[in-house]
């Protein structure tokens, strides 16, 4: 599943928005995201994501194993509950303004696979929600990172 939002914000601006990691939970419904310490940047980049709230929360690592800046990132999700596969880009649009989409290419076996089914509605709100708000953050800050 995807989402795409047109962003009023250069590709450059909106790129390091997208991967500013430990910001993302400004942006991303219930979440905040933390770098491993001892983990690289961009590729090879091991992140912990936590979404919920309290002891109700799904917990998320995963690594970067594509970095191509400014415009595609992708992230292999190495936990129990959430798998596959987690794709940022960001194309350029006239204007100085771009495009971002963020796709979640789940594993589809098993028990996982039906789990993921069966949160589709859910998982494809809150993107929508987390890429509006990221468009809006983008386009309020200065242009020229």
């Amino acid at each position: 599943m995807s989402v795409s939002v047109d962003v009023n914000a250069s590709v450059e601006r909106t790129w390091a928005v997208v991967t500013d990691w430990a910001a993302q939970g400004a942006w991303i419904p219930m979440t905040t995201v933390r770098p491993e310490a001892d983990s690289p940047s961009g590729l090879g980049a091991r992140l912990v994501a936590r979404t919920g709230f309290g002891p109700v929360a799904i917990v998320d690592p995963m690594e970067v194993d594509v970095w191509a800046p400014p415009r595609r990132c992708e992230v292999v999700h190495r936990g129990r509950i959430v798998t596959g596969r987690g794709v940022f880009e960001v194309n350029e649009l006239p204007g100085g303004r771009s495009r971002f989409t963020w796709q979640e290419i789940p594993e589809t076996a098993g028990l996982q696979g039906a789990l993921e089914r069966l949160g589709t509605p859910v998982t494809r709100w809150a993107l929508g929600v987390a890429a509006r708000r990221l468009a809006r953050i983008a386009a309020a800050s200065p242009h020229d990172s």
